[in-house]
Order: C-alpha cells, then sequence, then structure tokens
C-alpha cells in the first residue's frame, strides 16, 4: 500500500501538467461572414481569426498549424490556414462534396475549437461561445486594440474587447463569391494543403512531457523497490 501511495503521489502532480487548463490556455476561432449558398466541389476562401483567450493575438511563439477541420461521420478533411496582414487573421481556401459537416478551428497547441455545422449544398451555422468561455471573455479586462479598420467579427471599432456575450454567429454573406479562388485572400501565391486527417493524438504538447515524466517517476520507483 506504501508502494501504491508512493507512486501515486508522484504522479499526481505529473498527470496535473498534462490537464487542459483554459485559464491560460484555450482560443476561439472567430469566422468572418462565409457565403450564404455554399455548393459542392466548388472552392471557396474563408476568413477566420485564432484569439487567445477570445480576446487577443496569441502571444507565445510556435504555435504551430492553423486552419479549419470537416468532419462529416465518415471522413475528415483539413484545410490549411495561411495569416493574413492583420493579427490572428487567416483565411484556408476550402473544397466539400456533399453532406452535413462539423467545423472546427484547428489552433496549433490550443485544443481544437467546436464552430458550428455547414450543410453542403447550403450554409454555414456559427454555435455559440460555450458558457464557461463566454464569461471568461466578458470578465477579462480591455487590453491593446491590436486592429484598424479590418476587425474580427463583434469587435466595435475603437475596442480593445468584444461587445459583451459575442455569439459568434456571424451572418453568410450573400455577396460573397460562389466562383472557385485562386488562392487565401490577401496572401498572392499562397498554396493551401488539403489533406485527410488522423484522430487527434494525445501523444503531444503537453501531453508528450507528462507521459516522459510518468514514465520516469514510474522507473525510479520502480528501480528504489528492486533495491530494497
Amino acid at each position: 500500500m506504501k508502494r501504491i501511495l508512493l507512486i501515486l503521489a508522484i504522479l499526481a502532480p505529473v498527470l496535473a501538467l498534462a490537464a487542459p487548463a483554459r485559464a491560460g490556455g484555450w482560443a476561439v476561432t472567430y469566422m468572418d461572414p462565409a457565403p450564404a449558398d455554399m455548393r459542392p466541389h466548388t472552392t471557396y476562401t474563408l476568413g477566420f481569426w485564432l484569439l487567445q483567450h477570445g480576446t487577443h493575438p496569441y502571444e507565445g511563439t510556435d504555435l504551430g498549424e492553423v486552419g479549419l477541420k470537416f468532419t462529416d461521420g465518415k471522413k475528415t478533411l483539413g484545410f490549411s490556414g495561411v495569416e493574413l496582414r492583420e493579427p490572428a487573421h487567416y483565411a484556408a481556401a476550402i473544397s466539400l462534396p456533399p453532406g452535413t459537416w462539423k467545423v472546427e478551428g484547428v489552433q496549433g497547441w490550443f485544443a481544437p475549437y467546436t464552430i458550428g455545422t455547414l450543410s453542403v449544398p447550403g450554409s454555414l451555422k456559427v454555435d455559440p461561445i460555450p458558457e464557461d468561455l463566454r464569461q471568461a471573455i466578458d470578465g477579462q479586462t480591455p487590453r491593446k486594440d491590436h486592429w484598424g479598420e479590418i476587425r474580427p467579427p463583434g469587435f466595435p471599432a475603437g475596442t480593445a474587447s468584444p461587445s459583451p456575450s459575442p455569439s459568434l454567429s456571424t451572418s453568410p454573406s450573400p455577396s460573397a463569391p460562389l466562383s472557385p479562388s485562386a488562392g487565401a485572400a490577401g496572401a498572392p501565391g499562397a498554396t493551401t494543403t488539403v489533406a485527410v486527417v488522423e484522430p487527434d493524438s494525445w501523444w503531444r504538447p503537453p501531453y508528450t512531457v507528462a507521459a516522459v515524466l510518468a514514465l520516469a517517476a514510474l522507473g525510479v520507483v520502480a528501480h528504489r523497490v528492486r533495491r530494497r
């Protein structure tokens, strides 16, 4: 029993490192208005904003891959995002077969963010922000205004934070082009990678570090047990 308690005492702080911490490790993907009538096998360029804590650009380095992921229950398609001129603003060129697709924002090392549902043919329906994140956003102190004329949806001009209780429910853009797009807006010559995305793996930061530390801790305990 003492050995078991010793192992648990060692593993507890290590496993705590692996638990997602929304206090500092979360982000929200805001969508720019999407076309009102999206057709199968047609290329569209979708703009989106990846904001740490739902209010500001990522403050660290090496964020990782950013993009959009679409799942219809049978397969998953991923489309890489291209950085635009505005901080935290991206665009991804997409083309989908017919179906009803769950849409997620790929947010680098942040957990994926559920955006809503896209019907093809049809339009994008954006889900409200989860209640806990909405309260966290509303409770933040305004920061520096990172944007000019081109801003994330729900961020009034001259303000550093979104309007109270942003819903992310942007309306489809009736004027958005329905013809194929050559690439991401604002990024001439850029290419977009389209790939089938494998299911999310636990073997990635911070889980990789936690797993290594856990194995090391178990090795130390096992060595001490053998010496007794």
